[in-house]
């Protein structure tokens, strides 16, 4: 084919799928993508574009099939986006651009298909399927470089709100990581392992199942001490969707003192670590403080620099803590073209 929609994402290569974009990491993988095609919840098309035996791109759309928000966060009119822009967008109004779930999407468009041009013509084959169901256009939580490359595509029509900040550590694989640090960094680093080794704890890396039991309803109490509330069933589903993942590795690294218990799940994906979900009990002490630094920052770094993986993903929230210990941020951004503006652009190119 040259252009045009399927149902499923097998009816790409994985290979060529998962190099058009990694920015997202495992989120927008293809064995990822290919795991929400089973969630009731949404509808998934593809926009597949192919030249000959070359994927130039693989585009992701999303219908959602209830009557509210299945996860608040993708609902446009929480986005802070201009008064009135966004009042449209309900479930049944929408058409989502590349992702539904875990709050990172990647463009699965190849970098010479990225030019407004060729970008324009992808937009228009979206817009005509938005259009023929009375849908706007609705683009989640996506990566500057991405966001850059649809506005110019869309010629500055969609309109766009900051939805967060992921961070990162880069460079990790070099022996001489933490030399070339900044002197603040490598203070900070330097101080974490002298608290760390003030509080006599036990550390370890498990398998997920060898910590199932305890450590879900530990990260259930800690989502809900954040305003999150969902019973340790959720948790441990939500893990077992990632066990079920066959391209992804999920383990615990875990921290035990005398009056406290901790957990960190983390995802291996290719090249990259990724900082998933924290489970970690008490009230703020040195000994907690201590337990969360070795979970959230030296466990990781150690194991990810002993396999030589040169990059891990922190995630999106205690920015001033990942920030002192070298985390590089990125910003992620959702944006909105109205149901009128998406039939302009779908006429625009007939």
């Amino acid at each position: 084919m040259a252009m045009g929609f399927t149902a499923g994402i097998a009816d790409f290569d994985q290979k060529q799928f998962d190099a058009l974009d990694v920015r997202a990491g495992a989120a927008s993988s293809y064995g990822r993508l290919r795991q929400h095609e089973e969630d009731r919840r949404w509808a998934a098309r593809y926009l597949g574009w192919v030249e000959g035996e070359v994927l130039r791109a693989v585009v992701p759309v999303y219908r959602h099939r209830m009557r509210s928000w299945a996860d608040p966060s993708y609902d446009p009119r929480a986005w802070g986006l201009p008064e009135g822009v966004s009042d449209e967008f309900t479930p049944a109004t929408s058409l989502l651009v590349g992702g539904c779930l875990d709050r990172r999407t990647g463009l699965h468009v190849e970098a010479g298909a990225r030019t407004p041009g060729e970008l324009r013509r992808i937009l228009v084959e979206l817009a005509r399927l938005a259009a023929d169901e009375d849908r706007g256009l609705v683009f989640p939580y996506l990566y500057d470089d991405a966001r850059d490359a649809l506005a110019a595509a869309a010629e500055d029509r969609v309109v766009w709100a900051e939805l967060g900040r992921e961070a990162h550590l880069y460079g990790l694989a070099d022996p001489t990581w933490e030399q070339v640090l900044p002197s603040r960094v490598r203070y900070r680093l330097r101080r974490d392992r002298r608290a760390i080794e003030d509080v006599p704890m036990t550390v370890a890396e498990a398998s997920w199942d060898d910590v199932d039991e305890w450590a879900s309803p530990l990260i259930a109490d800690h989502n809900a001490a954040k305003g999150q509330r969902e019973p340790a069933e959720f948790v441990s589903f939500r893990f077992s969707r990632w066990q079920e993942n066959p391209d992804v590795r999920l383990l615990a690294f875990t921290a035990e003192s005398a009056g406290l218990r901790g957990v960190q799940s983390v995802l291996l994906w290719g090249d990259e670590l990724e900082l998933y979900e924290i489970g970690l009990a008490g009230e703020e002490s040195d000994e907690r403080l201590a337990l969360y630094l070795s979970l959230l920052f030296h466990q990781p770094i150690r194991y990810a620099r002993s396999l030589g993986i040169d990059h891990i993903r922190l995630g999106s929230k205690a920015e001033t803590a990942k920030g002192r210990r070298g985390g590089v941020f990125a910003t992620l951004h959702g944006g909105v073209l109205g149901r009128a503006e998406t039939r302009a652009l779908a006429r625009a190119g007939s």
